[in-house]
């Protein structure tokens, strides 16, 4: 009978491990723990039991597939049974806890992650004992999350007052709610993060003017838990002191590598990494942790073939090659955890233990048979693994550099020249490089639609440069600065020049407008094609005519992002939070209206929500942009979408001084009675007039740009941010006849200021679309205009509760709509009642969108209106608009 670490460390078990918990992931709701814990012990049984009577394989296999299974489950189950309740949403606690994590600084306050201990007053069930996200905002003496005196607290090493450091027991004033998050298909999932690392709820910290319990620090002292968090806040404090003359680019790079706070890299330098192909070097990835594991054993190696090392007796004790690994180990977790111990840092951890402990006692038959065995292990200790591209990235890198050093023959490479052994390094490095290159084209267009084609230049460079160079030198200023600064300080220089030298040569690379191509995401049958082509590639043994595997690539290059055929409109709404982004495609052309929020800083839903999206479907060009007016909420993305896609031309309601007139694309002015013809669909500008106006509640909302679009299988109108003074105006001029649409976009995201009841009976739309965050600050949409809504019959359809929101016209056809969170249910995604206020909770808090703990404004009482779970209508019968539109493709 075989034992049982070698069936453990076989390839099918671990297949079994990881398909098993895939499985479990597609789950739309997860069953009860008995069922868990009756999966784990049959499976766990059957194992037992088919290897005591040296059963088949697949019995096996199928046992361990059960059991991997059930402990998915339970596992899942359990971080399900910690997050917040929806009836402790909008509520305020004070509670008393400790700090968690090293505080990141954002634009407008900071961010940590706190563990509830207790309640001091909760007006419903206490959720203590939970990790919960928070930020805390300094608005100053006057704002929200004041400490005790009124200050605005700062993160430790700001100069200022210092604010909440890892370990310290705090008193703080709370509001929370669940881990929602943005839902758009091909884009970051953040609920799924949250779930994984033990996130209950997201929050902020009241003000404590406004609170009877003051927020105050309660004690400072040192949590065990905490030990890690603290060095890591002392340590980018020392060397951001350090690196006060160097730089700044430079300098977050150093910080991000070596505290992990990647927020010290701004929004562009990410942009261009990700141009180059080089953003996993800027993040703790597990080539940093590997080389400097790898590092460690070469130094320990060394050592104890030293005389100290031989006089010790140590080696008599243990192999050399055993304690080399051992010291491997302990510095990729002493890294890791200095690092922050992410998601992505603990399973290059769990993977290099299993590789070290398999080698080192000598179970290991072959490199791939210890990457199955590691595969395998980092499922179990981390079931949601298997759903992170870095999971699949790293062992699709590590086996495909493993087939192509045993690819080498016997033949020895006798170069000529003077240095022969420097030519065969450089030769092996270079194949080395093409194939990880070509292993990972395929994953990258499945995970993030796009190919780097300057990826080989910068990696050869700079993985080279970082790994080597950079984050060893960092590493080692940052531990001589506590003992001696001056010696820190100069190493810490000489890292920050070689960083920026680096970041020269990128910077020339990501500007070339052939720095990538977008891919469509790959079907099933591509994916496996390309796999299969890139195993005949690389395989070790003789294959006839090799280089036509080549053609197993092809069908990645497949043109994606398909028009809807003649006669119909395609209409998606994005899911950006708190803002507006809407994608128009006809048969032939497409149109962007709006460009999504600014969150915060430079976060913004350009880069995090819309041209991810786009590339998911292999889109990198817009005919047209239009964005309605000058508020953050709809122009916030506007600086990513320029920089990253080809846009024909724009249009918006913008002052004379924007940057987006001087873009190098034509610039239209959003003004009544301007038109154009993209084939059967006619889009015409509503508002606004040639006269200036200016809205009740806002200076730029009332100059929205109010557009509508005419297509023989629908009418659709698009108004902004229009407010009801400005909605009487179009019907007075246009009426029922030129306003009558089967869609509209709710004007304001359904604030009380808009969506007159006079709108509303003119257009008599079938759906209407509200953008709009997560139990937002402003009470959108507003209770009576949700029943404004019911009453007319328009059914409602919500980003907040249906994610991304696709609406497809046909002649002759009812709509068909697709609702991104509901149709792709997954356990783990925060699920929305119809009514809000189904657990009588006012929709007080801060938008998920990126302005946690701003005021927050009462919500009206009321019930609001609902969309059916398939809501479906036959088109009414098309009547003509208020004037014909032009036959241009421009404005």
């Amino acid at each position: 009978m075989r034992s049982v670490v070698a069936l453990a460390g076989s390839v099918p078990l671990a297949a079994a491990i990881v398909l098993a918990a895939l499985l479990v992931h597609r789950l739309p709701a997860l069953p009860g723990q008995g069922v868990a814990q009756g999966l784990l012990a049959a499976g766990l049984g059957a194992f037992v039991a088919a290897s005591r009577r040296e059963a088949r394989h697949g019995w096996q296999w199928l046992a361990v597939a059960v059991a991997a299974a059930g402990w998915t489950l339970l596992v899942a189950g359990r971080a399900l049974d910690e997050r917040l309740l929806p009836e402790q949403e909008g509520r305020d606690y004070v509670v008393v806890g400790r700090v968690a994590s090293m505080p990141i600084e954002a634009e407008r306050g900071t961010r940590f992650t706190f563990d509830i201990e207790r309640c001091i007053q909760a007006p419903a069930p206490c959720p203590q004992r939970r990790r919960v996200r928070l930020s805390w905002l300094a608005f100053g003496s006057a704002g929200d999350g004041g400490v005790t005196g009124g200050t605005a607290p700062q993160a430790h090493g700001s100069g200022a007052q210092a604010g909440p450091a890892p370990g310290e027991r705090w008193q703080l004033n709370l509001r929370l709610k669940r881990p929602h998050a943005l839902h758009n298909p091909g884009t970051f999932d953040a609920e799924l993060r949250a779930l994984e690392e033990g996130i209950a709820a997201n929050g902020y910290v009241r003000s404590s003017r406004r609170q009877a319990l003051p927020n105050r620090r309660l004690d400072a002292g040192l949590a065990v838990a905490a030990v890690f968090e603290t060095a890591r806040t002392r340590l980018r404090a020392a060397m951001r002191e350090a690196l006060s003359g160097t730089r700044d680019d430079a300098a977050g790079v150093l910080v991000a590598l070596v505290v992990g706070d990647q927020a010290a890299i701004s929004g562009r330098w990410w942009e261009i990494f990700n141009k180059t192909g080089i953003g996993h070097l800027m993040s703790i990835s597990g080539l940093h942790i590997t080389m400097l594991a790898g590092l460690s054993v070469l130094l320990s190696r060394r050592a104890l073939r030293t005389r100290l090392a031989a006089r010790s007796g140590v080696l008599l004790r243990w192999p050399a090659h055993r304690i080399a690994w051992l010291a491997g180990v302990a510095t990729a977790f002493l890294y890791s955890g200095l690092a922050g111990w992410g998601i992505p840092a603990q399973r290059t951890c769990w993977m290099l233990m299993v590789a070290g402990l398999s080698l080192a006692a000598g179970r290991s038959r072959s490199m791939l048979h210890v990457l199955a065995l590691a595969a395998g292990v980092v499922t179990v200790l981390d079931p949601w693994a298997p759903l992170a591209p870095g999971f699949w990235l790293s062992f699709a890198a590590v086996a495909a550099i493993t087939l192509h050093g045993s690819a080498r023959t016997a033949r020895a490479v006798r170069p000529a020249g003077l240095r022969p052994r420097t030519r065969i390094l450089l030769v092996e490095a270079v194949r080395t490089q093409w194939a990880a290159t070509l292993a990972l084209v395929p994953l990258g267009a499945l995970f993030f639609s796009s190919v780097s084609l300057v990826g080989p230049i910068a990696n050869a460079f700079a993985i080279p440069l970082v790994s080597a160079l950079i984050t060893p030198l960092a590493m080692l200023a940052a531990a001589c600065l506590p003992w001696a600064p001056a010696l820190g300080s100069a190493l810490l220089a000489l890292a920050a020049l070689a960083t920026g030298m680096m970041l020269d040569l990128l910077e020339p690379l990501a500007a070339s407008p052939l720095s990538t191509i977008v891919l469509a995401r790959p079907d099933e049958p591509a994916m496996l094609l390309a796999a299969a082509a890139v195993a005949l590639l690389l395989w070790p043994a003789a294959v006839p005519a090799r280089p036509a595997a080549i053609a197993g690539l092809l069908p990645l290059l497949a043109p994606g992002g398909e028009l809807p055929p003649g006669g119909s409109l395609r209409i998606t709404a994005l899911d950006v939070g708190q803002g507006m982004a809407v994608l128009v495609e006809t048969p032939q052309r497409r149109l962007l209206y709006d460009a999504g929020p600014l969150y915060g800083g430079d976060s913004e839903a350009g880069a995090r929500v819309i041209v991810p999206w786009l590339r998911a479907r292999g889109i990198d060009r817009l005919d047209a942009l239009v964005v309605s007016h000058l508020d953050s909420d709809h122009s916030g993305g506007l600086p990513t979408l320029l920089r990253s896609l080809r846009i024909d031309w724009l249009a918006g309601s913008l002052p004379a001084e924007h940057p987006a007139r001087e873009a190098g694309r034509p610039f239209h002015d959003c003004r009544r009675g301007h038109a154009w013809r993209w084939g059967e669909v006619a889009f015409e500008m509503l508002h606004p007039g040639p006269d200036a106006t200016r809205g009740a509640k806002s200076p730029t909302n009332a100059s929205s740009c109010v557009l509508r679009i005419v297509a023989p299988a629908a009418r659709v109108l698009l108004t902004g941010d229009i407010e009801a003074a400005q909605e009487r105006a179009l019907v007075a001029a246009y009426g029922s006849a030129g306003l009558r649409s089967e869609l509209m976009l709710a004007p304001h995201h359904g604030s009380a200021t808009s969506s007159s009841p006079e709108l509303l009976a003119a257009v008599a739309p079938a759906h209407a679309i509200a953008q709009l965050g997560y139990r937002n600050r402003f009470g959108h949409p507003a209770a009576r205009v949700q029943a404004r809504y019911r009453e007319a019959g328009i059914a409602v359809l919500r980003s907040d509760r249906d994610g991304a929101i696709t609406l497809t016209y046909a002649p002759g056809q009812a709509p068909l709509v697709q609702r991104a969170r509901v149709d792709d249910r997954r356990y783990w995604r925060v699920r929305l009642a119809d009514d809000l206020n189904e657990a009588g909770v006012e929709n007080r808090d801060a938008d998920a969108a990126g302005e946690p703990g701003a005021r927050p404004a009462p919500k009206p009482a009321g019930k609001p209106a609902t969309a059916p779970s398939s809501p479906r209508r036959s088109p009414r019968p098309r009547r003509a608009p208020g004037r014909p539109p032009a036959s241009t493709g421009t404005p």
